[in-house]
């Protein structure tokens, strides 16, 4: 059986530092109308659609909401690192 919790947090995991990056390369997507830790919910929901076409062919460990969360605020941790604490210093004035 395959355990989708696992590639849960894989997948929330590179969503977030992907979005960290290009709200670093892009100014303008990070300051947009939605924030973008809130493209997690989603790459959740893609991955939630995509796990249920799976599960009609192979037997799947269904995941909890405690997964869900805490992959979500893994992706949200890692997307504010990446913008905010790994983001280089502005030029001194």
């Amino acid at each position: 059986m395959i355990s989708a919790r696992n590639v849960y947090y894989v997948t929330m995991c590179v969503s977030g530092l992907a979005l960290g990056a290009a709200a670093r390369a892009w100014p303008s997507f990070g300051s947009g109308a939605v924030p973008p830790y809130v493209w997690l919910l989603g790459v959740s929901l893609v991955f939630d659609i995509a796990l249920q076409a799976i599960s009609a062919k192979r037997p799947i460990v269904p995941m909890s909401m405690n997964a869900r969360a805490a992959g979500f605020f893994a992706g949200a941790i890692l997307y504010l690192l990446v913008t905010y604490v790994f983001a280089p210093a502005a030029p001194a004035a």
